[in-house]
């Protein structure tokens, strides 16, 4: 039951510097509280950061499995390439103890370009298994469906993306789906070779035809559903410092932390910091995924006081969570991804240089509070009101820009162009956060420290950075034929590539002063991958004469669509021109995979090419009022 919390008394600075003085970083081993001389027991009680959770109603398994397999129909749901060749064994091996049973070959709609196919494999099949898993996945657990649907299965996951795996079927409402493990050490070194792929298949088949086969559990039928209690911890010491690292401990072991010292969310603190609002303490602002917890003012602001923010900070972190929860942003792939993403957020207007934000040199690093305390304010959100657990989410290899996130202002003071938000149609006086997920950085771009290259050398250079993670690879390779699990039409090529490039402003500066507005300068950078009209199929070249027509992709009309002519394949609007850092500067490169999605809500609607929040209800500063 969500805690009702009490009326605010007007809690000050003071009051709140009191309060959390001890939970400062190193504080715990560095001071000596008051009360550790007198042995007074010390009592800490903190507000809760967790959202209340917002999942679909629990579900029990209902589907009746058969008895024996013997005539059955059973489908075969590969979920990517490598989990081809494995279910080409398992089908092999189900054929051999089977004969009279049929095999139905389907893709998996848990693949990252195929739609939901549920009701489609329903009909087709008796049974079905659907993998393997190897990486994150989408929101949608369409194997779950399938259950409700009264069509029976298991699924496969490699042992380390089974919590994973079990968190996702939760969040749908089905904690019982059946999930079989594959040791993650064979089946990445099998290399796809089918006798490899043969000995994993023979080595979970027993447990396969058990899952398929084996009745219903009374646990499987009647899955418990999760409660939890959401009022205010408690933690007590001999003295302030013991309770203190109680509290820190706590956090760590629910997976409530990011393995920093937090700065305790007692009532005072967080009264003080909703003092930087004047939005409701109760206003919802959305679910957040990956387990859907609604974000209120309120849990935001409890995550800020532990992030050691400041009140007049709360109001980018509040639009900055506005950003991740619209149903235009796949926050889901940043929490979730094994690719181990950040978030990219960048601050527009006059309030980011109100509240002392970095837009200069050093823009990225430590010692500006402002960056550094909304940056992890908002990764606390994303791991108590999301719910983002690290036992299912810590990826690969784990990400430590995920501590404060890359978080900065663009630099509209030494900037020649007009900001990103104005360029976006904002007013100079309105302040915006923009958020974008970036899978990797290129930090070797142009650079104003290391030698003066000519201007055209810079900008040759800066136009290479489009290229991403993708590597050197030849710009007409992107229209081979659709191959891989890449787009396949024309114009999503041309899309595929989303990319913020940070100039800083000597660049910038000289970019201007030949002539060149934002939008000249990224059309420039994206005509270097241009690509000869003839080198297409028909396929592509009827695809790109209709955008050409409808004038869908900048730099593209229907003169280039002729033997001769040359079409992008890069739109210059998914590249973001940001003015960052100082005179002694170097450009960089962010990179994501395109974090905007169709609005589910509006099929027709043009989906945006970032997400862009204005600040609003701002109680401490001029700005974002």
């Amino acid at each position: 039951m969500h805690d009702k919390s009490d009326e605010k008394d007007g809690a000050t600075r003071r009051s709140f510097l009191k309060g959390a003085a001890t939970a400062a970083v190193g504080a715990s081993a560095l001071a000596v509280p008051a009360g550790c001389a007198s042995g007074r027991a010390e009592t800490l009680e903190v507000l809760n950061p967790r959202a209340v959770l917002h999942s679909v109603p629990v579900s029990g398994l209902t589907a009746p499995r058969p008895a024996d397999l013997a005539g059955k129909r059973i489908a075969l749901l590969s979920e990517k390439p490598d989990a081809s060749v494995f279910f080409d064994a398992m089908e092999k091996l189900l054929k051999e103890r089977y004969p009279t049973a049929t095999v139905v070959r389907m893709p998996s709609a848990a693949g990252p370009m195929t739609p939901d196919n549920s009701a489609e494999v329903a009909e087709r099949c008796d049974v079905w298994l659907q993998g393997v898993k190897t990486s994150g996945s989408d929101s949608k657990d369409t194997e779950a469906k399938l259950e409700k649907l009264g069509k029976p299965g298991a699924t496969f996951a490699v042992d380390g993306l089974v919590a994973q795996r079990k968190r996702l079927a939760e969040a749908n409402g089905m904690p019982a789906l059946r999930i079989l493990s594959i040791p993650a050490v064979k089946f990445f070194a099998s290399e796809k070779a089918p006798e490899k792929m043969t000995e994993i298949a023979s080595s979970v088949f027993d447990a396969t035809v058990k899952a398929l086969t084996d009745p219903l559990t009374d646990a499987e039928k009647n899955p418990q559903p999760f409660v939890y209690d959401y009022g205010p911890i408690t933690f007590t010491g001999k003295n302030s410092a013991e309770a203190n690292e109680k509290f820190q401990q706590y956090f760590i072991d629910r997976q409530m932390g990011d393995g920093i010292a937090l700065v305790p969310p007692t009532r005072d603190a967080v009264d003080w910091m909703l003092t930087g609002t004047s939005r409701s303490p109760e206003e919802e602002i959305g679910l957040m995924t990956p387990r859907n917890g609604m974000a209120t003012v309120e849990k935001i602001a409890v995550n800020a006081v532990m992030a050691g923010a400041r009140p007049e900070y709360l109001p980018v972190v509040i639009a900055a969570v506005e950003a991740l929860v619209d149903k235009q942003f796949n926050l889901y792939h940043i929490s979730t991804g094994t690719l181990n993403s950040t978030l990219l957020l960048w601050v527009n207007g006059p309030i980011a240089k109100e509240i002392g934000m970095n837009a200069g040199q050093g823009f990225l690093g430590y010692g500006f509070r402002a960056n550094s305390s909304i940056g992890r304010a908002v990764s606390l959100c994303m791991i108590n009101i999301g719910w983002a657990l690290r036992d299912a989410e810590i990826g690969m290899q784990g990400q430590p820009a995920r501590y404060c996130n890359l978080v900065f202002a663009e630099n509209e003071a030494e900037s020649p162009w007009e900001s990103f938000a104005a360029s976006r149609g904002y007013k100079p006086e309105d302040s915006t956060v923009t958020v974008d997920e970036c899978i990797s950085m290129n930090t070797l771009g142009p650079s104003g420290s290391m030698d003066c290259y000519t201007f055209e050398h810079d900008l040759d250079q800066l136009a290479g950075m489009i290229q991403g993670f993708t590597g050197p690879v030849p710009p007409e390779s992107k229209f081979a034929g659709g191959a891989g699990m890449g787009p396949s039409d024309a114009v999503g090529i041309i899309n595929s590539t989303c990319c913020e490039l940070g100039v800083y402003p000597t660049l910038a500066k000289q970019a201007a002063d030949a002539g060149y507005s934002k939008q000249a300068l990224a059309q420039k950078l994206c005509d270097k991958y241009r690509v000869k009209w003839d080198a297409l199929g028909e396929a592509y070249k009827a695809q790109l004469k209709a955008a050409a027509e409808a004038g869908a992709i900048p730099g593209l009309t229907p003169a280039d669509c002729r033997p001769g002519g040359t079409v992008p394949t890069v739109n210059p609007d998914h590249v973001a021109l940001l003015v960052v850092g100082g005179a002694v500067g170097q450009c960089v490169g962010f990179y994501g995979m395109g974090s905007t999605l169709a609005d589910p809500e509006r099929p027709d609607a043009p989906k945006p090419d970032f997400i862009t929040k204005k600040i609003h209800g701002a109680a401490l500063t001029e700005a974002g009022r």
